[in-house]
């Protein structure tokens, strides 16, 4: 998909008011305003979303407006700044939302209802509104009001456990976590989702609705197999993964199995993969565990690998059907003629002017495409468009609220 500036949005003509700060309900709100919603992203005055100050920044220069990260979760919005606590804010606040069809808050629940942006007045006053809040650990239960983020929400999902595959029931190891934001990220993706079947059902009903979506629990649902493996054998989940899921060392770079060799055809299959050598004979399946038979095994392997690159193996395991990868890194995964052919990274406007690649969204639409419709807001960037020009705010009602600290 191009992206291209004349194509129709998906979403055209839905609003959405999006307080939040940091991952997760920002790169919902992005996936929405991508696509052609209209978001307004209400910020603190002064300092902004506190992801601002995350790096890295373009050409190593910090500011503001200058943090990729910042820059990727806030493409195609509108801006604006607000101190949301004062009358002067709740009632400009207010009017937004009133035109809007989506409020998203993000944060922890302490804070949001502290600021006044709690669930209930929002939907007796405004009956068809969809309000999504984005926290660490939901609305209700016990620990609603717990602290969180990305390594909490990473390790109390259970993935943390079993990462990586090497640690092979090693419990001397201490639990890890995967690169990035990957839990932040997949509860944002969950409630942009969320939020458009909540949109149908408002639709439908003619009633708004509330999403309430947990930081872990999103990350949570993809231990499917573990969770029936608890549920149904009473298995609690072990430190790294089993039989048949290992990385072997190529000439350059790694390659990982998973392979079920509790299925005669694929064993026979690896072993072909390697050249049935004599020694592979004394094997009827991955070894798994820790011992000398089991570093000679994979000594072996690794000296077989070796001798290949990683497409020469991943290229002869495909023609005998043996499941099999090469792991890529960040080069090889956006460069790749695939990636390239379906245009999923593209040139990112920066609010300076200049331009960054970057991923436009996990999914393509043939007719209705995402693309970055405008660069992340400048701190401010939107107050004159939205509080003037939209609410009819005086410029001199604008110029003494900056005054006082209100915007």
């Amino acid at each position: 998909m191009t992206g291209s500036s004349d194509a129709p949005a998906a979403l055209e003509g839905l609003r959405v008011v999006e307080v939040a700060e940091g991952v997760a309900a920002p790169y919902c709100a992005k996936l929405l305003a991508d696509l052609g919603a209209e978001v307004i992203k209400v910020e603190p005055p002064g300092l902004g979303d506190a992801c601002r100050d995350v790096g890295p920044f373009y050409h190593d220069e910090p500011s503001p407006d200058s943090g990729l990260l910042f820059s990727f979760l806030n493409t195609s919005k509108l801006g604006v700044t607000l101190d949301v606590e004062s009358a002067f804010g709740r009632d400009l606040l207010g009017r937004i939302v009133g035109e809007a069809d989506v409020l998203l808050v993000g944060g922890e629940l302490a804070e949001i209802e502290s600021r006044g942006l709690g669930p209930a007045a929002w939907r007796a006053w405004h009956p068809r509104l969809v309000c999504a809040y984005v926290t660490p650990f939901g609305l209700e239960g016990q620990r609603a009001g717990w602290r969180g983020g990305e390594l909490v929400a990473f390790q109390m999902a259970g993935v943390g456990l079993v990462t990586p595959r090497e640690r092979l029931s090693n419990q001397e190891l201490p639990p890890l976590k995967a690169g990035g934001n990957q839990a932040l990220m997949v509860a944002g993706l969950t409630a942009a989702v969320a939020t458009l079947h909540a949109l149908f059902a408002r639709d439908a009903t003619g009633e708004g609705q509330l999403v309430d979506v947990s930081e872990v629990e999103p990350l949570a649902s993809f231990q499917f197999l573990n969770v029936a493996r608890w549920a149904y054998a009473g298995y609690p989940g072990d430190h790294g993964y089993g039989e048949g899921s290992r990385r072997v060392h190529c000439r350059d770079g790694d390659v990982s199995f998973l392979l079920f060799t509790g299925q005669d055809q694929q064993w026979q299959a690896f072993r072909d993969l390697i050249g049935n050598p004599e020694w592979a004979a004394c094997y009827d399946r991955l070894p798994a565990g820790r011992g000398p038979e089991v570093d000679a095994f994979w000594a072996r392997l690794n000296a077989w690998a070796g001798g290949y690159t990683k497409e020469e193996v991943y290229r002869k395991a495909q023609a005998l059907r043996v499941p099999l990868f090469p792991e890529n890194d960040i080069a090889e995964a956006v460069e790749s003629d695939q990636v390239r052919a379906r245009g999923f990274v593209q040139e990112m406007p920066l609010a300076s002017g200049a331009t960054a690649r970057a991923p436009v969204a996990p999914y393509a639409f043939a007719e209705t495409p995402a693309r970055f419709r405008r660069p992340a807001p400048a701190l401010g960037r939107d107050n004159r468009a939205v509080f003037c020009d939209r609410l009819g705010l005086s410029e001199e009602e604008l110029r003494r609220a900056y005054d006082a600290g209100l915007v």
